[in-house]
């Protein structure tokens, strides 16, 4: 078979990609957020249908790879490398069919090792084809090419930076919710030129190193081709390790192996296609033209060089508009730039004709120390901005930073090259390893569970006891219901709740997803960041009250709840058998509504329910092709979310209906609310998990009391967070008082004010469920200070300016103590755990 032939081609992608795939699930796998939220939870269909199919995917890729082989079986060495690649993989094979290895794996160093392991059978069958055609390639070492080079560089460099500036304007150049000016944009277009251009001519300055050195080995175009490839696999597994599996909350070792190991297999497989796609009569007069080869159709010179970046720079606005609402902290559109920038050279370098010698090696000399001067001098001091015409609205950090959430192209480069990565002082470096260690903390690592009471005494309350309703709906946010936004106008039911409720105007979550979000409502404090100790009942507050108090029990029990709930004899589990991912309000309620009317008979017993729904959740909307019903139209919000805000409102509003026709209102404990918000194309961002910006940690909270409790004391603009819901049914039952630590939540509601007033704190420290990201949130919940340990960076937020906030220069001041009060929170975490700080 034809090494460039379209079949070849065809069944080599269907071979790689699937062991690609197996490889990339094993690392889910692995990481464990991502294999409890991800895997467990199957919150991704593909993912949850892969390991089911993976032993018949194994050998569809095991067929696809041997038949671009077998021509190549013939007398010698590279025969044995064939027939020994075709026994030991269908051996492997029929192990794979019987053992089902992809359904037991687990979340330790073995995922890892499978993750690196599937990788081998792609560099087995590149070495297969390194050993058939490197011998047979004509290497001549043609002349210096450095114009060639130096422009294909240049230009590639502008065409990017255009390209991802006009999907920008194109995408967003009309928007009114984006925070730049006219001028915020010409200066960020100006600085992504210019950011571009110095890191294409980078990238010239590497290659025409390593074109420099071949010159001087015996075979220089073979040489080139090594170095480059070699070169690009450590460029490939850096880059991946900094900016994709950072994403993914990986780092340390770990992702060092899996970065190396995935660097070194696509060097490897893509040296394997390059030489066989080159053709027997060319010969190879450049190993660059040759390494280059699988990525562009363009010949040097070639008439569809425009064509093809026209088609290049389709792709990249696909990319951009597919990938930006369903993203993982923009994994997938980093993932896309990279591609798109190799893809981008290669086409340009494919292209162009050399030039000019020596007017090349003037310009080469000159016009990389003319952009790093100028970019250098910019950045140092902003001022000469306006000696250059060009004045931000605002600090010029904070414009770059805006910019970067919607050019996702110069987000990547500006995240590499940001001062506050490069130059952190001693003990802030140290601070941001202690918050990593202390995140994601590994199974391995033991945690032994102990009872952490609210109340020290859980003799049941012998007075009439009120029914319990908790009702969360995930990823929910407050100015999406009326309560909280007098704009909102499809939330009725709701509204007419909060007039008969308490609605705690500054309510957050302590968790910026809902791993660790949804466990705090049951324990009432922070917990250790790890998915999860094991046993977790000890500190199960919640299900401890509600069992002392013999309530009857009605539990959505998720993926995460399967994990945090200990034994419960009577429990009634509602969705039983509904995927995580599907768990639909209205569905739920209309099963919890049967069995309120339907009581078992001489059960009089109170009810206590809980369920967190799915309707709004990115994956739900994104499975649901953000669709909106006909005819609906929301001016000013987000239609597919509020489209199904709506819907379960609407529920909602039966359900209460129902309750009210049964008697059973004014004799229950309501609570609306979410684990944590969403972002919704704020400054370019979406969904929640790793991060912990405004957005994401405003939450809804109503409480509804019975008649009689009304009286009580409460504050609803003071700060409230999901850790209080626990100690508010513990001190509503009569379990007083709730324990006063820092850790702890505190009861909302108490027979008088001063009770409250000594919970109070003058700070609250929030994190996100996955990553080493944590918050302070200061002043009275006006000030939120972000500090992201992944990207070594920090943020302030003024958080009175609406449901985003309002980014703002971070003072050394404000940064020494924010990160003091975080240190100190994590500390006392590790230490109330017995975690040790430096595991």
């Amino acid at each position: 078979m034809t090494g460039g032939s379209m079949p070849f081609l065809l069944l080599r992608a269907i071979f790689g990609g699937i062991f690609a795939l197996s490889s990339v699930y094993c690392l889910l796998a692995y990481v464990p957020f991502t294999y409890q939220q991800v895997i467990v939870n199957e919150l991704i269909g593909w993912v949850s249908a892969f390991p089911l199919l993976h032993h018949w995917l194994y050998w569809i890729a095991l067929v696809c790879g041997a038949w671009t082989v077998v021509d190549d079986i013939r007398p010698g060495r590279l025969r044995w490398l064939i027939l020994g690649f075709m026994a030991i993989w269908s051996a492997i094979g029929v192990w794979v069919v019987l053992a089902r290895p992809m359904m037991s794996l687990r979340n330790d160093w073995s995922a890892l090792i499978w993750a690196a392991l599937w990788l081998a059978p792609p560099c087995w069958l590149a070495l297969v084809d390194l050993a058939a055609r490197v011998p047979r390639l004509d290497w001549r070492f043609a002349a210096p090419e450095n114009s060639r080079l130096f422009w294909a560089t240049f230009l590639a460099g502008a065409f990017t930076a255009g390209l991802y500036a006009a999907i920008f304007a194109i995408r967003f150049g009309a928007d009114p919710h984006v925070r730049l000016t006219s001028s915020d944009r010409l200066v960020a277009g100006v600085w992504s030129l210019l950011l571009h251009l110095v890191a294409y001519m980078g990238a010239f300055a590497a290659l025409s190193l390593v074109r420099a050195l071949a010159s001087r080995l015996p075979r220089p175009s073979l040489a080139e081709f090594v170095l480059v490839c070699a070169g690009g696999g450590i460029v490939l597994a850096g880059v991946g390790q900094a900016l994709l599996l950072s994403a993914l909350s990986l780092s340390g070792r770990p992702a060092w192996v899996i970065a190396s190991a995935a660097g070194g297999a696509a060097a490897v497989c893509l040296a394997g296609i390059a030489v066989r796609m080159w053709p027997d009569h060319e010969a190879v007069r450049s190993g660059l033209d040759l390494a280059l080869r699988p990525l562009s159709p363009v010949s040097r010179g070639g008439r569809t060089g425009v064509a093809w970046l026209v088609a290049l720079a389709a792709l990249a606005y696909g990319l951009a508009w597919a990938t930006a609402v369903v993203d993982w902290n923009y994994l997938l559109q980093k993932a896309g730039v990279l591609a798109v920038w190799t893809l981008v050279f290669a086409s340009v370098h494919g292209t162009i004709r050399s030039g000019r010698e020596r007017l090349a090696t003037v310009l080469f000399m000159v016009v990389p120390v003319a952009l790093v001067l100028s970019y250098r001098s910019l950045s140092a001091a902003p001022k000469r901005l306006a000696v250059a015409g060009l004045t931000p609205s605002a600090d010029l950090a904070l414009v770059l930073d805006t910019y970067g959430g919607y050019d996702v192209s110069f987000k990547v480069l500006h995240d590499l090259v940001r001062v506050e990565r490069t130059r952190v002082a001693p003990d802030t470096r140290a601070f941001y390893e202690l918050l990593q260690r202390q995140t994601n903390i590994p199974r391995t690592t033991a945690i032994v569970p102990h009872e952490m009471p609210i109340a020290k005494d859980l003799t049941p309350s012998t007075e009439r006891k009120p029914h319990i309703f908790i009702i969360g709906v995930d990823s929910l946010r407050q100015d999406y219901v009326s309560p909280y936004n007098p704009g909102v106008d499809f939330t009725p039911s709701l509204g007419q709740l909060a007039r008969d409720s308490t609605v705690f105007r500054q309510a957050f979550t302590r968790y910026g997803a809902t791993g660790l979000a949804e466990p705090t409502w049951f324990t009432g404090a922070l917990l250790p960041h790890q998915q999860y100790p094991n046993p977790f009942g000890p500190m199960n507050n919640l299900q401890q009250l509600v069992m002392s108090e013999r309530y009857r029990p009605f539990v959505t029990v998720d993926s995460v709840l399967r994990a945090t709930l200990a034994r419960w004899p009577d429990l009634v589990e509602l969705d039983r058998g509904v995927p995580g991912n599907r768990y639909d309000l209205c569905r739920t309620l209309e099963e919890l509504t049967g069995h309120l009317t339907s009581p078992p008979a001489g059960d009089d017993r109170p009810v206590f329910a809980f369920t967190l729904a799915q309707n709004v959740h990115v994956s739900s909307i994104a499975r649901e092709r953000a669709s909106v019903p006909a005819g609906e139209v929301y001016p000013g919000f987000y239609a597919p979310y509020a489209s199904r805000v709506r819907r379960i409102d609407g529920c909602i509003g039966s359900f209460i209906g129902m309750l009210k026709a049964r008697g059973l209102y004014e004799n229950s404990v309501l609570i609306f609310t979410s684990d944590h918000g969403d972002s919704l194309g704020e400054d370019g961002r979406w969904g929640h998990a790793y991060t912990i910006f405004p957005e994401i940690i405003r939450i809804p909270l109503v409480i509804h009391l019975p008649r009689r409790w009304q009286r009580l004391a409460v504050d609803p603009d003071a700060l409230a967070f999901s850790t209080d819901v626990a100690p508010t049914l513990f001190y509503l039952l009569g379990h007083r008082p709730t324990v006063n630590h820092p850790l702890f939540g505190r009861p909302l509601f108490t027979e008088r004010p001063g009770e409250r007033r000594a919970y109070l704190r003058d700070d609250y420290v929030v994190a996100s469920s996955y990553g080493p990201v944590y918050g302070l949130l200061r002043d009275g919940g006006r000030s939120l200070y972000v500090v992201d340990a992944a990207s070594f960076r920090d943020y302030d937020f003024d958080m009175t300016t609406g449901p985003a906030g309002t980014p703002r220069r971070v003072s050394d001041t404000v940064r020494s103590e924010a990160q003091a009060r975080i240190r100190k929170t994590v500390e006392e975490i590790a230490s109330y755990y017995r975690i040790p700080l430096n595991r």
